[in-house]
């Protein structure tokens, strides 16, 4: 993607410059450099001016101060102008701006326009009012002492946030001022509505009361027309009901007539079935009897209905002897022999354990000769082990010193290749060659730098780099078409070199001198260079005759005693032929050489130290690892077993008494059966026996049991006789039933009407008293209704009438005195009133509105704030690691913006913390970073902010000059100056200051 280049500056009559003035910038990067007051700067501000900066931003009050006032021999100018012309691409913008007089003018391309039109053709050049892409001088330093809202402002200001900043400012104060002024009115109305309120309860209560006396007055005149109607409806309701009363009656008294004569025939009924009755019962007594005798009998058969026992047979032998005491015998008999038994058992369990007692003694005895037998043999082969493990231990440690040698060794070849590696990519990258000697020692036909081809013996690198000066970063090509080939590969990538073909040597002069104290030989005699041919004479055109010397003192007194040859000491002083002497401390002197030096021997000691490991693997592989862990842990083992004590030795067992019971045992086996065998023919005959008595029992029953069904079948036929009569006595109590039931309810009838009777009689009383009540109460009632005016009437019985009349009048006692005059005071107030309110809702809308769109514009200002600071973030750690090395951050705070760094190596963040030149690279590091949000900075002219750089950071510096942008630096670092692809000097000339082209070589070899 193309990018915006300042391609030419023109100037005439601007400040100091009176001439026309003309600056070409096709390069990368271009230094200006020139004396103090030389108008270096003013270039820088001409630039500004021509981008729209007004007056007080360039050190000038009016536009007059920006016209050349002069110098010598040549008058002030009227006029000043500024051209710049920029590309990207094929496009094409040409920017002017003239003063004339008291204004000036802006033209693009040749058309005049407005500054807010420049600044929209300027935009994403960095270039325009606000732009990042020109730093001038000490603002760099307010930068690093802005507070943290400044550095915020920086932020909105880059992001365009700005006026939205602010106009939200502006529109906070516009809303306390708004807020203050409705407050005031409301509190007016409020103090109104206060006494509004005063006024409206004053009218609502006398309106009130208004109201209740004439609700009152038509209450109590509803209430009587109520009272008069109730009295009259119940008047007529009472005759009424008197006239049915007199009806009923007549109909009640016919009715207990008819009563008390079906009363009179049911009792005659009801007398006659009784009688009746009563005869049938006194028949029936005798059948009851019969019945309870035939329950009796059924009872008894069931009881003598058994069945018939077992047939006893004929009788067996009498016993010697009772059963009982058989058994007596058998039971003590049994119970003897169980108890020879348990103890026959418990000697054999006895003798069981004496065997295995036995047993385990033999075993144990067993054991513990075993034990012994084992302990000697474990004795006589632990000596043999630790026979064996003196041996090996002295292996082994000769073996782990040799590996403890060979760990010193590797790391140490480790560490050694690691310091080569990083010594070879730093003299690979040929960060300390100059530029030009840099892009073309790679090329097709070129040997190689001097600085990278010489061998400097040890001690002499510093002397051989003073004698050599800028020839070592000469180059050494194989003819002159190869330096043909790598000075067209300068011209179109940049940089410069010179270069020596080995087809145009020229023979130097040898030198031969005189011996002298401290002279150590001609330089081109101590070194070597690693070249395929003509080395020597190589050598001599680089050194020429310049001789070593060991210090200052004797190669002075060599000068002095009449030597003409150019000398070097150890120490880097240089006399020349002409007696001019160059010394003090270098700045990287003897660096070069020293370095490769230093990979020389690197190299030398890696290969002695990968000889003396590979000696050390041999020795270890002829040695191999005994296996003394493993031998170790057999001793051991072997210890610990013969630690354990031998087992105790055993005690024999001793054997159990005999058992005495044998015999006895024996006789009672032979006396148990015999006596089972009396006891079942004793209890044979005691069974036959009681066969005997239950067969003379059943026959006995059995002749009793056809007695009582003979008895049964008696009573049966004669209650079969008695049917008739039953049916006849249960007819004649449930026609007995029916008749009392039929007497009773004619009996509660009879009283009902009665009780019926009686209670018109006294309703009749009652009705007759009311009537001649509410006739007086009546003639009361019109009284008063005629006492009352006419009018409405309300609808509502009287009790709810009264209740509501009373209610009104508790009412209107509770109002106590009213102000008759409130209500129109209030009308009058409330006209007022609601003119005020009118205002202070407008001015809430209005209000409201405002702070809505307010807190609108905050949350977009604060949404893009946070997108424009997320990438700002993004780009300030970028560009902090770019021209500082150190990782970067911004914080936001409550008050604004905080920038941290942390440089590697140290542990400070707070950039007020840190050294002046580290403050220059982060606050650069802060302005690009800002110009990323306005499209970047494809151009940045930056005047003089190296000043405070050391030499570290003029080398991040310098890096970051090649990160593709466009670079137009006011400076007086002679590092900056070399990083440079073209040069302007600026000399001022009595009052005029003038550009020059400055050829690049010339900054190398100053």
């Amino acid at each position: 993607m193309k990018t915006w280049r300042l391609d030419r500056l023109i100037l005439q009559g601007f400040k100091s410059f009176g001439e026309r003035t003309v600056l070409d910038f096709p390069d990368p990067v271009t230094g200006i450099i020139g004396p103090n007051g030389s108008g270096k700067s003013n270039l820088v501000e001409a630039i500004r001016f021509a981008t729209g900066a007004r007056a007080h931003e360039l050190r000038g009050q009016e536009l007059r101060a920006f016209l050349f006032q002069g110098g010598e021999g040549k008058p002030p100018k009227g006029f000043a102008e500024v051209r710049l012309e920029l590309s990207r691409g094929a496009e094409r913008l040409v920017v002017e701006r003239r003063i004339e007089g008291e204004r000036s003018q802006f033209r693009v391309n040749g058309r005049p326009l407005s500054a807010k039109a420049l600044a929209l053709h300027l935009a994403g050049t960095g270039l325009g009012r606000g732009g990042y892409a020109i730093v001038g001088q000490g603002e760099v330093g307010a930068l690093l002492e802005a507070p943290e809202e400044v550095l915020l402002a920086h932020l909105e200001e880059a992001s365009g946030l700005r006026p939205v900043a602010e106009a939200g400012r502006a529109t906070e104060e516009r809303l306390k001022e708004a807020l203050a002024l409705l407050t005031t009115k409301e509190e007016a109305l409020r103090e109104k509505k206060g006494r509004l309120e005063a006024l409206r309860r004053e009218a609502e209560r006398a309106r009130r009361a208004r109201e209740l006396a004439t609700l009152a007055l038509t209450l109590k005149r509803s209430l009587l027309l109520a009272r008069k109607e109730e009295i009259q409806a119940e008047m007529a309701e009472a005759e009424a009901r008197l006239k049915a009363l007199e009806k009923e009656e007549g109909g009640l008294e016919a009715g207990l007539r008819g009563l008390f004569q079906r009363r009179e025939a049911l009792q005659r009924e009801e007398e006659a079935l009784r009688e009746r009755l009563e005869a049938v019962r006194l028949g029936l007594k005798e059948a009851e009897g019969l019945e309870r005798e035939a329950k009796e009998l059924k009872r008894l058969l069931e009881a003598l209905d058994r069945p018939k026992p077992e047939d006893p047979g004929p009788p067996p032998p009498v016993p010697e002897e009772a059963p009982e005491a058989l058994r007596a015998r058998l039971r003590a008999l049994r119970e003897e022999k169980r108890r020879l038994e348990r103890e026959r058992a418990l000697w054999e369990e006895a003798k069981g354990r004496y065997g295995e007692a036995l047993a385990r003694y033999e075993e144990r005895l067993k054991a513990l000769e075993e034990a012994q037998r084992e302990r000697e043999a474990l004795k006589a082969l632990l000596e043999e082990k630790e026979r064996a493990l003196s041996a090996l231990e002295g292996l082994a440690e000769e073996r782990r010193g040799l590996e403890a040698l060979l760990r010193e060794k590797e790391a140490s070849l480790k560490a050694l290749r690691g310091e080569k590696e990083r010594l070879e990519r730093l003299l690979a990258s040929g960060a300390d060659l100059q530029e030009g000697a840099r892009r073309v020692r790679r090329l097709s036909g070129v040997l190689g730098v001097v600085a990278d081809l010489l061998e400097a013996p040890r001690g002499l690198e510093v002397a051989l780099e003073a004698a050599l000066g800028p020839r070592l970063h000469w180059v050494l090509t194989e003819d002159e078409e190869a330096a043909k080939g790598a000075i067209l590969l300068l011209k179109r990538e940049g940089g410069r070199a010179t270069f020596l073909p080995l087809t145009l040597l020229l023979r130097g002069r040898v030198p031969s001198p005189r011996p002298a104290q401290g002279l150590l030989g001609p330089a081109y005699a101590l070194a070597r260079l690693q070249v395929p041919a003509q080395e020597e004479a190589v050598r001599r055109v680089l050194f020429g005759d310049t001789l070593v010397f060991q210090d200052l003192d004797s190669a002075l007194a060599y000068l002095r005693s009449g030597g003409r040859e150019r000398l070097v000491t150890l120490e880097g002083e240089v006399l020349e032929r002409s007696g001019a002497i160059s010394g003090g401390r270098l700045r990287g002197g003897g660096e070069v050489l020293l370095l490769r030096g230093r990979v020389r021997a690197l190299r030398e000691e890696e290969t002695r130290l990968a000889e003396e490991v590979g000696a050390l693997r041999q020795a270890l592989d002829k040695t191999p690892a005994p296996p003394l862990l493993e031998l170790k842990g057999e001793v051991a083992a072997l210890r610990a077993r013969l630690s354990a004590p031998l087992p105790p030795r055993p005690t024999p067992p001793a054997p159990p008494p005999a058992f005495a019971g044998e015999e006895r045992l024996r006789a009672l086996e032979e006396e148990i059966p015999r006596l089972e065998e009396a006891l079942q023919g004793a209890e044979a005959y005691a069974r036959w026996q009681l066969l005997q008595r239950a067969w003379a029992e059943w026959a006995r029953l059995e002749a009793e049991r056809a007695g009582v069904e003979r008895r049964l079948q008696e009573l049966k036929t004669r209650l079969e006789a008695y049917a008739p009569l039953r049916e006849e006595a249960r007819w004649l109590e449930e026609a007995l039933g029916e008749a009392r039931r039929a007497l009773a309810l004619l009996k509660e009838e009879e009283a009902r009407a009665l009780t019926r009777k009686n209670v018109l009689l006294g309703e009749r009383e009652r009705l007759a008293l009311l009537l001649a009540r509410r006739e007086a109460t009546l003639e009361e009632v019109e009284r008063a209704l005629s006492e009352l005016p006419e009018g409405e009437r309300i609808p509502g019985s009287s009790r709810a009438l009264a209740q509501r009349l009373a209610q009104t009048e508790r009412e209107r006692e509770a109002l106590g005195p009213v102000n008759a005059l409130a209500e129109g005071e209030l009308a009058r107030l409330e006209e007022a009133l609601a003119q005020e309110e009118k205002e202070v809702v407008e001015a809430t809308e209005a209000l409201l509105r405002l702070e809505a769109e307010a807190k609108a514009v905050e949350a977009q200002y604060q949404e893009e704030l946070r997108k424009n600071f997320a990438r700002f973030q993004e780009a300030f750690q970028r560009y902090g690691e770019a021209l500082l090395g150190a990782r970067a951050e911004a914080r936001r705070e409550e008050k604004g913006l905080r920038l941290l760094l942390l440089p590697h190596g140290k542990r400070v963040r707070d950039l007020r913390l840190l050294s002046l030149g580290e403050k220059t690279l982060g606050a650069l590091a802060f302005l690009f970073a800002l110009g990323e949000l306005q499209g970047g900075l494809p151009i940045a002219i930056l005047d003089e902010v190296d000043a405070a750089l050391d030499e570290a950071n003029l080398h991040r510096f310098a890096r970051f000059l090649a990160s593709g942008r466009q670079f137009i630096l006011v400076t007086h670092q002679k590092r900056t100056m070399e990083a440079c692809h073209a040069l302007y000097g600026v000399a001022s000339e009595g009052g005029v200051s003038r550009v020059y082209s400055i050829r690049k070589e010339v900054v190398h070899d100053a």
